[in-house]
């Protein structure tokens, strides 16, 4: 399969990772993988794969296919990548997508998980265990001004009795903007208060929480990203800032509690919103990875951290090549899968006509972009 995929995506690997925890010098994307995967391992007759780059979105593109999948690439990463003065790929990407009744996952789904916001409230009420959380939207902000925002903040940080804060930005990501806060900052004039103000000018709301000393870069706190395809359990890593590991339980060195985490991730992914299309169909799960804390002041204490739907994969890390192999594999099936299902209820409904295609997007590398197409073509009837 790999000798099939065009040079054009092959790539140096990460040399960040020791050389014996990585799988050689050159790699291929694992969007562009799953796509070749379609094409040459699963080689279904009325299903085509097609590679479009970033610079070739359109409306009439995406509404020429059947679905279209994002993968890796998607509006949040555009916002972080794209650093021309006009922003040009960022903005095409938000007006086409936005303009799209075809995209998986369907546009509120996105909206749920770009948000923080959204989705710690959504899991609070749905009673999923979340740190201590005090969230505020841009708008909310420029509604009570700086300084009766301030004091809603102070007012969640005394009543929980936490000592020390993190705050992150609505459209975050990979940390940035990401900063701690001690009981020294919370003055009018301290850190605490010039961050509300630099950030509120930047992003669409900001996220409070409760302080956990070392979670994530420590044996006494790490955060255990879990990956699920459809419903169903596959792997695990954890990362620090300068290391990967993954659970004894999958053969790694990590100590951590994996059939207890199993059961809980089991019962979030049940309480997420469902995919509905807004033709009303309800189709299948891709990729969802939950983000688990489980130790909190040397206490077992699961929690949600983050909630991803194009996450990494952390292909690079040697020890879980066998798992990331298999993960491609059910991932470009679950695709047909769900292109199939949402095809069926096109024509259900009397929309589906014609010649029809499903598009996935992706990244390719660290900061190249790739879409790839699922087309299916439809045989007429009597065909």
């Amino acid at each position: 399969m790999a000798k099939s995929v065009s040079t054009k995506f092959v790539f140096e690997e990460d040399d960040k990772l020791p050389k014996n925890k990585r799988s050689g010098t050159h790699g291929i994307p694992t969007d562009v993988a799953t796509g070749a995967y379609i094409q040459h391992v699963l080689k279904q007759k009325d299903v085509e794969v097609d590679f479009i780059t970033p610079k070739e979105i359109s409306k009439e593109r995406l509404k020429a296919n059947d679905l279209n999948f994002l993968l890796i690439y998607d509006i949040l990463e555009a916002f972080h990548t794209d650093k021309s003065v006009d922003r040009t790929t960022y903005n095409t990407l938000k007006t086409c997508l936005l303009g799209a009744k075809n995209v998986y996952p369907p546009r509120k789904y996105q909206e749920f998980v770009y948000s923080k916001i959204n989705y710690y409230n959504y899991l609070k009420e749905n009673k999923v265990n979340v740190l201590p959380t005090f969230t505020m939207t841009t708008e909310e902000y420029n509604k009570l001004g700086h300084d009766v925002a301030m004091e809603r903040v102070l007012e969640f940080w005394n009543q929980e009795g936490i000592r020390s804060v993190i705050a992150k930005p609505v459209y975050g990501q990979e940390g940035k903007d990401v900063e701690f806060f001690a009981p020294t900052d919370k003055g009018p004039t301290g850190a605490l208060s010039a961050y509300f103000r630099k950030c509120m000018k930047k992003y669409p709301g900001l996220v409070v929480q409760k302080m956990v000393q070392g979670f994530g870069n420590t044996a006494a706190s790490p955060e255990l990203r879990m990956y699920y395809l459809g419903n169903k359990y596959r792997y695990s890593v954890c990362a620090t800032r300068n290391s990967i590991t993954h659970p004894k339980a999958e053969g790694g060195s990590l100590d951590a509690p994996l059939r207890k985490l199993k059961d809980v991730t089991k019962k979030i992914l049940k309480k997420l919103p469902p995919m509905v299309m807004p033709n009303g169909a309800r189709l299948p799960r891709l990729i969802t990875r939950l983000d688990m804390g489980y130790r909190v002041d040397g206490k077992y204490q699961p929690f949600v951290n983050e909630v991803e739907f194009v996450p990494s994969l952390y292909a690079e890390y040697k020890p879980v090549k066998g798992e990331i192999d298999a993960y491609i594999g059910h991932c470009a099936k679950q695709m047909v899968h769900i292109t199939r299902k949402y095809v069926k209820s096109q024509q259900v409904s009397g929309k589906g006509f014609g010649a029809s295609r499903c598009k996935s997007v992706k990244r390719v590398a660290s900061r190249r972009v790739v879409k790839h197409v699922l087309k299916r073509r439809l045989r007429a009837a009597g065909a």
